[in-house]
This record gives structure tokens, sequence and C-alpha cells, in this order.
């Protein structure tokens, strides 16, 4: 029985998993960050290099969460921590793109009513998530 439920939450874990990442990465293609970037430094002919990065990072981060991969460079984090930083700023830049997808997906979907509850569902589900991440300790442990 134990056996039985411990293959069902994995099974159910990987696929969330997969469907948060698959979400993530189809929002960084939605908002055109990495086309975007190229194109600002004159690298186009390197955007293969940038996308097989991300990914690479995406699927070095999941690794490492799953298995609690850790390592120690000390000095040299600030490296990659530059990196994050720059690459989550692109983001935060890009959001105010994010709010024309809204309307093309309702157009696409023919949705004429319920975008406000559309909008206000995810906005309450993301702060119903973030309220449980931190109020409810080691929720993620």
């Amino acid at each position: 029985m134990i056996v039985t439920k411990n293959i069902v939450l994995a099974i159910i874990g990987f696929s969330s998993g997969i469907v948060v990442a698959g979400g993530i990465f189809a929002f960084i293609a939605i908002i055109g960050v990495v086309p975007r970037l190229a194109q600002r430094t004159k690298t186009v002919k390197n955007i293969t290099c940038y996308e097989n990065s991300i990914v690479a990072g995406g699927i070095f981060g999941c690794i490492s969460m799953v298995f609690d991969i850790s390592i120690k460079i000390g000095f040299l984090s600030v490296i990659p921590a530059a990196a994050v930083g720059v690459f989550v700023g692109c983001i935060a830049v890009s959001i105010a793109e994010v709010l024309d997808v809204i309307p093309v997906f309702m157009r696409r979907a023919r949705l004429k009513n319920g975008i406000q509850a559309f909008v206000l569902s995810i906005a309450f589900g993301k702060a119903a998530g973030s309220l449980i991440y931190f109020i409810i300790p080691n929720f993620c442990k």
C-alpha cells in the first residue's frame, strides 16, 4: 500500500514538474526575451546557443533541486549570481509585454465573457500559492 502511494506521489510530482517547467519555458518563449536580447546585442547568430543555455540551466536547476546538489565555489559564486540577476531583470522588464498575451489568448480561444474572472483567478492562484509557501513551515522540504 505504501509503495503504491509513493509511486502515485512520484508520478504526480514528476507530472507537475513537467507542467510547471513547460509553462516557464513557454512564458520565456512568448515574451521573446531571447530574440530581443540577441537583437540588441547584435549576436543573432548565437541565438541557438542562448536557447540551449536556458534549457540546460533549467535542467541543471531541476536536477540540483531533486538531488540536493550544491557546489562550493566561494567568491566565484558572484558570476552565476550575476547571470541569474541579469536574466531575472530581463524577465521583469519583459513582463509588461505579457499583458498583451492575455487578450490575444482570449481572442484565439474565442472567449468574450469572463476575462475579468480569468485574470482574477490567475492573481488569486498566485497569491494563494505564495501564502502557502511562506506561511507553512518547511513546505518545500
